[in-house]
C-alpha cells in the first residue's frame, strides 16, 4: 500500500524521538505509574537498587501517557502511526503493528484476524504453543502436518513440507479447501523454510487462502541479501510483482528482540492484504493486547527498524562471518576436536525437503566431552559467563546474532578449548581397546576400569548409565615423574596428566 507524501520521513525514529522528548520533561502524573521518573522512590532506600537495575533513563521513559499526549496505542494518529508506517515500508508489508506483549500475543491477534470458529486450518506441528492454544480457543478445525527429523546424526526437526502441500492439494481437489495455513518458517535450531516454493504452490492451488507465517527468529533476515530471499515478505513482494491482484491474505509475526536491537517482548505483526484485513487486525489487537502497553518497548521497535534499515546488512555480515569462523575453528583446531558440527552439509541439502540452513546458527555435538548438554551449558554459564539456551540431545546451538562481536567469539573459543582439556579424559580413555588409566565413578568410588584392562562395550555402556544417573566420573593416570603405582588425576584430552584437576562437578571427569 503506497503511503501519502505527507508520511513520516525516512531515516528517522518518530516514536523513539517522541518518547525521549516526554522522558526529558519533569512531568508529574496524576494518572498512574508512580514509578515513572522515579517519583515513588524519591526518599526510598530502594531507589539505588531500582536505578541499578533499570537506570534513570528507563524509569523516565516508562510512562503512562496516551491519546494526544503521546499517541493512542489502538488508534494511533501521531508518532506511533508514523513509526509503524516506516516499519511497513522497511519490511515490505501493507501494514505493520507494534506490540509490547510478545509474539505470543502477536500470533493470537493474527489468528483471530485470519481464522474463525469452524475454520479448517492446516497447521505446522512445530509451531509455537501460542498457535496451538489460540486455534483451540477460536474453535478452529485443525489438521496437523507430520514432523520429520533431519537425519540420524542431526537432531533438528521440522514439518514435512512435501506432505503439507499434498494434504493441501487433496483438500482443494475434494472441494474442502483449508481456510488457512500456519507455518513456523524459521526455527531456533536453524531450519528455514523455502517460502518462495511453498507460498507459490499454495497460491496456485487456492489463491484466496489465508496464511500465518511465524518468523519469530528471523526478523533481521529481511535486511541482508543472503538471508532475504527466503523471507515471507520478500516472497510476497515477488509474487505480487507477477500477479498484482493476488488475493492471498498473509500475517507475518516477528519477535524483534530475538534478532534485532529491540527490548524483550517487542514484536511486529505485518499484514499483506486488503483494508478489511487491516481493520480486522486492529480490532483483534484491541481484544488481545494489554491496554497498558510499554512505551519503551514500542520505541525500541522503532529504533530497531531504523538501525536495521541503515546498518543491518553490515551487522549481519559480521554475524555471518563470525558463524563461519566458529565452524572453521571447530573443523581445523585440534584443541576443539571433541566438538563436531552437525549440518548443514549433508543434512539439509536435499531440495525436496523444502528447507535450508540458517547460517547464523551453529549446531555442535558435544558427545565426545563425556558430559551432558545440560552440564555443558551450566559450565559455560557459571564458569565463563557465556549463555547457550538451546540443547537437543548431545548437541547445543550457538546463535551468532548481531550482538556477538569478535571479542565475544574469542571468549567462547577459549572456553571450548579449556572445557575440552578438562572434560574429555574419559572419552579419550575409552577410545582404545585397553585402558591406560583408572576410570572411577563416584559414588561409590570403585574403579570401573584399571590400567591394562581390556575395554568392551559393556564397560562403555556402564559408564554411560552411571553418568546419566548423576555420578561423577574421574580418570587417573600415572604421571611420568611419579613413582610407580601413584596415580594422578588426568586433566587433558590426550597425553599423561601432571597435576591434580579441580573438583569435578556432576557428570564430569
Amino acid at each position: 500500500m503506497s503511503q501519502p507524501s505527507s508520511g513520516p520521513r525516512p531515516g528517522t525514529a518518530p516514536l523513539a524521538e517522541a518518547v525521549l522528548a516526554v522522558a526529558r520533561r519533569d512531568i508529574a502524573s496524576f494518572h498512574a505509574l508512580p514509578l515513572s521518573h522515579g517519583g515513588s522512590l524519591r526518599n526510598s532506600p530502594f531507589r539505588e537498587v531500582y536505578e541499578s537495575l533499570f537506570g534513570t533513563a528507563q524509569l523516565a521513559a516508562d510512562v503512562s501517557y496516551s491519546g494526544t499526549m503521546l499517541d493512542s496505542f489502538f488508534r494511533p494518529r501521531g508518532p506511533l502511526r508514523a513509526a509503524q508506517r516506516l516499519a511497513a515500508e522497511s519490511f515490505g508489508a501493507d501494514t505493520t503493528l507494534f506490540l509490547s506483549a510478545g509474539t505470543t500475543t502477536a500470533n493470537r491477534v493474527a489468528l483471530s484476524t485470519l481464522v474463525g470458529p469452524g475454520s479448517r486450518v492446516l497447521t505446522d506441528r512445530s509451531c509455537h504453543q501460542s498457535v496451538h492454544f489460540a486455534l483451540g480457543d477460536i474453535g478452529a478445525r485443525t489438521d496437523y502436518v507430520p514432523m520429520r527429523r533431519c537425519c540420524d546424526e542431526c537432531p533438528r526437526t521440522f514439518a514435512d513440507l512435501g506432505q503439507l502441500l499434498e494434504m493441501f492439494g487433496r483438500a482443494v481437489a475434494d472441494g474442502q479447501a483449508y481456510d488457512a495455513v500456519v507455518l513456523s518458517a524459521v526455527s531456533y535450531d536453524g531450519v528455514r523454510y523455502d517460502l518462495p516454493t511453498l507460498l507459490s504452490a499454495l497460491a496456485q492451488m487456492y489463491p484466496s487462502v489465508s496464511v500465518l507465517i511465524d518468523e519469530a527468529w528471523g526478523a533481521g533476515h529481511r535486511f541482508h541479501p543472503r538471508l532475504r530471499e527466503l523471507t515471507a515478505l520478500h516472497t510476497l513482494q515477488q509474487l505480487r510483482a507477477t500477479d498484482a491482484s493476488l488475493p492471498m491474505r498473509v500475517a507475518v509475526t516477528h519477535s524483534a528482540h530475538k534478532s534485532m536491537s529491540a527490548l524483550r517482548q517487542g514484536s511486529y505483526l505485518h499484514l499483506v492484504g486488503d483494508e478489511e484485513l487491516q481493520e480486522q487486525a486492529t480490532q483483534a489487537l484491541f481484544r488481545h493486547h494489554t491496554t497498558s502497553p510499554s512505551w519503551p518497548v514500542l520505541a525500541s521497535l522503532d529504533l530497531a527498524r531504523l538501525q536495521s534499515a541503515t546498518e543491518g546488512e553490515a551487522l549481519l555480515d559480521r554475524a555471518l562471518h563470525l558463524a563461519q569462523t566458529l565452524r572453521t575453528e571447530i573443523e581445523t583446531d585440534a584443541r576443539l576436536s571433541a566438538y563436531r558440527l552437525l549440518g548443514p552439509e549433508g543434512h539439509l541439502g536435499d531440495p525436496r525437503l523444502l528447507v535450508s540452513d540458517d547460517p547464523t546458527r551453529v549446531l555442535v555435538s558435544i558427545a565426545e566431552l563425556g558430559i551432558t548438554a545440560a552440564d555443558f551449558r551450566r559450565i559455560l554459564f557459571d564458569d565463563y559467563a557465556l549463555y547457550v539456551a538451546r540443547e537437543s540431545g548431545d548437541a547445543v546451538v550457538f546463535h551468532l546474532h548481531i550482538g556477538v562481536d569478535e571479542a565475544t567469539l574469542l571468549r567462547l573459543l577459549d572456553a571450548l578449548r579449556t572445557i575440552q582439556r578438562t572434560y574429555r579424559s574419559t572419552s579419550a580413555a575409552l577410545a582404545g581397546g585397553t585402558s591406560d588409566r583408572f576410570i572411577i565413578a563416584y559414588p561409590p568410588g570403585i574403579p570401573i576400569a584399571v590400567p591394562g584392562e581390556q575395554l568392551c562395550d559393556r564397560t562403555r555402556d556402564q559408564l554411560a548409565a552411571l553418568r546419566t544417573s548423576g555420578c561423577e566420573i574421574y580418570t587417573l593416570q600415572n604421571a611420568p615423574h611419579a613413582s610407580a603405582g601413584t596415580p594422578q588425576l588426568a586433566t587433558a584430552a590426550a597425553g599423561p596428566a601432571t597435576s591434580t584437576a579441580s573438583t569435578a562437578t556432576n557428570g564430569t571427569e
